[in-house]
């Protein structure tokens, strides 16, 4: 009984040792895995001694079984697995030596093949091959629909830039905007009076210098600035019949009309109040809200009576003047509600209305607008209550 004992422990003992050894890969780990397996042999042999020998026993017998049978059960586990290594269909083959000695790179070489081989399995099993091929496929269609999305957007735009440039066009002609959304065709005409319509308003704004720097000197000086003011604005009114339009003398009083109308709180109408030329036909009263003057505060920008007749509000002498820009002067204030407006009839469309084209399309209302609060300010400070920061400058 106790030679069987000691047998089994010895190859409990001897197993455990061999599968250290062959499971720990490095020298040093199979050096500490023999270590630890020969102590436990030891402590095994120490303890069996102790506890099963009697009376009449041999323990040379013993211990020499207990040691055959940890050779035996270390070198038998050491084979059985190697053998098992050796069974795998591997193209690379690993030998006990290698096991045994720690040979790492045996082993990943070893470790190295079974991934290629399971790969190989993968790609055979799941033939990866054609779904490499069906992804370089849709990676290409990907590709192909890529480039003609973006020669479809390159075609879009260029479909977008012909509509916009057609939108441009009327009767097949370039046009420009005007107040309030109106494509104006861009004429020959046009064009050629160009250059003469830049050299008015460049002279014009001269002239316009030359007033405000004589009222603001007169200034500090005025007794009754009110008076002073609307002096001013006569002049103004002279300066834009003279410069722009070569309106200038009794001769010509019929061809343009320039007028400052002024609001009156009261009956909540604006009014004529400053007239150059025609002076014997009276100005129609008209509603702050209604006709041009109403669009004019809405939009804040001048309005050519000839391209905005749907918002204008028929007049006295509506059948005199044949065109006329319309400009609120939201500038200046009084009772909360903008003072002056500006009106230029012309008693002749076809010879003048291009140059009101021209001054609503370049905004030039904006730095006469800035020239009239300059001056304002400085004859009638205790009425002024124009906003703060209101600066503009000419566009042309």
């Amino acid at each position: 009984m106790d030679f069987f004992t000691f047998t089994l422990i010895g190859l409990f003992t001897g197993a455990m040792g061999g599968w250290a050894a062959f499971a720990f890969g490095s020298k040093t780990g199979k050096f500490i895995a023999g270590s630890a397996s020969l102590s436990a042999a030891a402590l095994e042999a120490d303890s069996a001694l102790k506890g099963f020998i009697g009376s009449g026993h041999d323990s040379g017998e013993l211990v020499f079984s207990l040691c055959g049978a940890y050779i035996t059960g270390f070198i038998a586990t050491i084979v059985l697995l190697t053998r098992m290594l050796l069974q795998q269909d591997s193209r690379y083959r690993i030998t006990l030596i290698d096991v045994v000695f720690g040979n790492n790179r045996a082993l990943d070489a070893y470790h190295e093949a079974k991934r290629v081989e399971l790969d190989s399995l993968v790609e055979r099993e799941l033939n990866v091959g054609a779904l490499q091929q069906e992804s370089q496929l849709l990676e290409a269609r990907k590709r192909a629909l890529d480039e003609q999305a973006r020669a479809l957007q390159l075609e879009t735009d260029e479909a977008r830039a012909v509509l916009q440039a057609r939108d441009e066009l009327v009767g097949g002609q370039p046009s420009i905007s005007l107040p309030h959304g109106y494509r104006l065709p861009i004429k020959s005409v046009f064009l050629q009076l160009l250059p003469h319509h830049v050299a008015r308003a460049c002279q014009c704004h001269l002239g316009l210098q030359q007033l405000n720097a004589r009222f603001l000197a007169d200034a500090p000086a005025a007794v009754n600035g009110m008076d002073l003011f609307d002096a001013y604005l006569m002049e103004v009114a002279g300066c834009i019949k003279q410069h722009l339009f070569d309106q200038h003398g009794a001769a010509v009083d019929d061809e343009v009309r320039v007028h400052f109308r002024r609001f009156d709180p009261g009956d909540r109408l604006y009014k004529g109040h400053v007239v150059h030329g025609q002076v014997g036909r009276q100005l129609t009263a008209l509603a702050a809200g209604s006709g041009l003057i109403g669009l004019s505060r809405q939009t804040g920008r001048s309005l050519v009576y000839s391209v905005n007749r749907q918002a204008a509000v028929s007049t006295a002498s509506a059948h005199w003047w044949q065109d006329y820009l319309t400009y609120v002067f939201d500038g200046i204030l009084e009772h909360g509600e903008p003072t002056y407006t500006l009106g230029i009839s012309v008693r002749h469309g076809a010879v003048h209305s291009g140059m009101l084209y021209f001054l609503s399309f370049n905004q030039w209302e904006h730095g006469l607008q800035q020239d009239l609060i300059t001056v304002h300010r400085a004859l009638c400070p205790s009425r002024a209550d124009a906003p703060k920061g209101a600066e503009v400058q000419l566009l042309f």
